[in-house]
């Protein structure tokens, strides 16, 4: 169970207190020498603090799309979703009595968090979708589009499913969620607004709220354990700064607002609320690999929220050393 932060005295208090502090400034000890090296004025690559890092290089676009990948592609897809279907999705209803097709808009559950966790679904597939429509042959706006669509498309998919569960229902908010989550990584390469703001996600099991309670519908699958999970907007102040300024402030260090819940909306204990942090981030972009390999590893990387100081600011003030995880 979740335990309170507090000052209590004694000596495993003590021990807590200074194992933070201990660990704070060993923190510190690694972030000001990384801050010191930084280079904001190393000559300019694929990503810069005014060039999309995200533009494919020229020498990696194709002129056509090759029929043999495509159809690789799309055999993939096809094997995926019926691997969903056919293992994921049976923990749920597979086996139950079907009902009529109806529409179920949950408003309620998990104070609408699940809605974040359509979107960042959604994310990852339009991730994957655009690397295999571009390694298909795909121009670099076809992949995009084409990713995002399908990411749309499987969200439809599994939410028609949904229709037909005893417990469960077709909602349209859930669809969009995942199919605006999908269309993201267009987003971030045509949008200027993203070159300033990275959306991430974090989880750490600190409370077992989700897993002690009973799941008629989804069978505990971790996904659904939103007690645990936070949901980020990271903004990169270094891409903010005016030029003159930026040298003195390291390039790789964002700062970022989560969203997360209390364990009081699975133990149905009442009053649950909504839970804000803000916390340092790290851009991992500003790092730079050059190869594709290692950037597309990095862009995928950078989804993830990585454990930072943090700061509860509601409902109630705590701070973290390494959050989302609470020692």
């Amino acid at each position: 169970m979740r335990k309170a932060n507090g000052f209590s005295i004694g000596s495993s208090a003590s021990r807590k207190i200074n194992a933070k502090i201990s660990a704070f400034l060993l923190l510190l000890s690694l972030v000001l020498p990384a801050a010191a090296l930084s280079s904001p004025g190393d000559p300019l690559t694929w990503r810069d603090s005014t060039w999309d890092y995200r533009s494919e290089d020229p020498t990696d676009i194709k002129t056509e799309i090759e029929p043999a990948k495509l159809f690789g592609v799309a055999s993939l897809t096809l094997i995926a979703y019926g691997a969903a279907y056919g293992f994921v999705f049976e923990k749920g209803w597979w086996d139950d009595e079907r009902t009529h097709f109806h529409f179920e808009n949950d408003f309620d559950y998990a104070l609408n968090l699940d809605k974040f966790g359509h979107f960042a679904a959604g994310v990852v597939l339009g991730e994957f979708f655009y690397e295999g429509y571009h390694w298909a042959g795909a121009s670099e706006f076809q992949s995009y589009l084409f990713a995002g669509l399908s990411a749309l498309a499987t969200h439809i998919a599994i939410d028609v499913k949904d229709g037909f569960a005893p417990t469960w229902g077709f909602s349209i908010f859930d669809v969009l969620s995942g199919g605006l989550g999908g269309f993201l990584p267009m987003a971030e390469r045509y949008v200027p607004l993203f070159k300033y703001i990275d959306l991430k996600w974090s989880y750490w099991i600190n409370s077992n709220a989700y897993y002690d309670s009973n799941h008629a519908a989804s069978g505990g699958v971790f996904t659904d354990d939103y007690v645990n999970q936070t949901f980020w907007l990271s903004v990169k102040p270094y891409r903010l700064l005016p030029e003159s300024v930026r040298k003195y402030y390291p390039s790789w260090l964002a700062i970022a607002v989560g969203l997360s819940i209390d364990e009081k909306v699975f133990t149905k204990e009442p009053h649950p609320r909504r839970e804000v942090y803000v916390a340092l981030d790290y851009d991992l972009e500003a790092f730079r690999p050059q190869s594709r390999f290692a950037r597309f590893a990095i862009k995928m990387l950078n989804y993830f929220k990585l454990p930072a100081p943090t700061i509860q600011v509601y409902p109630e003030f705590h701070w973290y050393l390494l959050y989302p995880i609470k020692f």
